[in-house]
């Protein structure tokens, strides 16, 4: 059966490399040259596989090859690239500025024999560089190619560290990015404030997608917020619900606020919180925020 590693880059993607027969078995963490559809390139093992490689993202890509150990020469290399492809960056945003172009330069990979320079960058709106890149490419007599990318894009390039105290999801092992809105906050009861809901890129967290099937599952037979509900001779209104623990925090008139277990409650009538109403006016059918500046969009 043929043998695959998983293999990091320069960049968040991870790609599945099929490994040469009679190559040396890998650590985790060695560094290794692959080659890849846009040439050589050094990156570093993650762990080895069994599952054939997953390469047809994007279009018909060949599956990156493992060609051997990176050597010290090898390593020695990659260390000049970086210094050669910061500098050939700091050109590029140069002869922008001359042609009036402002943009935010956030990484520069050189392949391993320098056969292509690729350049990202974040901007406002949509940029024609294609002038730039040709005189650039004549000045360093290589194939450069610029990656213009949005706000979310641009948190994985830089990295950093999210609320919860990890490395953003997004820099580290999230290849794709799943559409997220205002339905799964309101399905998993956070507040709607955008200091909670949204990530270190301005956009609502990708996590929020991580419980929500979870959360609307549970949450199916439970009443709403504002429901009237009874149980053991009392009654009162639903104020606020822990979902996972099924249980209700209740407003009665005698006794106040109350904690019951859901399963223990009949509903009288359903009912809708105040707030409620005001959420929903700033939805699209799809569930997005559209107030400017309440929340963030995907």
């Amino acid at each position: 059966m043929p043998q695959f590693a998983r293999i990091s880059f320069f960049s968040r993607v991870c790609a599945v490399g099929a490994m040469p027969e009679g190559a040396p078995a890998l650590a985790r963490g060695d560094k290794c040259v692959v080659e890849m559809d846009y040439g050589m390139d050094v990156g570093t093992h993650m762990c080895a596989t069994d599952h054939a490689p997953e390469f047809t993202q994007g279009g018909d890509r060949h599956a990156p090859r493992i060609l051997r150990k990176a050597t010290e020469q090898d390593l020695a290399r990659v260390a000049e690239n970086a210094i050669l492809a910061e500098k050939h960056a700091q050109r590029f945003v140069q002869l922008l500025g001359e042609a009036g172009i402002f943009i935010k330069p956030l990484t520069a990979h050189y392949t391993l024999g320098r056969e292509r320079l690729l350049i990202v960058f974040g901007a406002p709106e949509h940029i024609d560089c294609r002038r730039v890149v040709g005189k650039l490419q004549w000045e360093l007599k290589t194939r450069i190619e610029v990656r213009h990318v949005g706000v979310r894009d641009e948190a994985a390039v830089a990295g950093g560290l999210g609320p919860c105290g990890r490395p953003l999801c997004c820099a580290t092992w999230l290849r794709n990015f799943r559409s997220v809105n205002v339905r799964m906050v309101k399905a998993q009861e956070i507040p709607l404030n955008p200091a909670v809901i949204n990530g270190c890129c301005g956009r609502l967290k990708c996590c929020l997608r991580y419980e929500y099937d979870t959360y609307r599952d549970a949450a199916k037979d439970l009443p709403g917020d504002g429901a009237v509900v009874r149980w053991a001779g009392n009654e009162g209104v639903v104020v606020s619900r822990d979902v996972l623990q099924r249980k209700l925090l209740v407003r009665t008139r005698e006794q106040g606020l109350q904690h019951v277990a859901a399963d223990d409650v009949t509903v009288v009538s359903q009912g809708e919180a105040p707030m409620a109403a005001k959420e929903d006016k700033h939805e699209d059918p799809s569930g997005k925020w559209t107030e400017p500046g309440a929340a963030g969009e995907t």
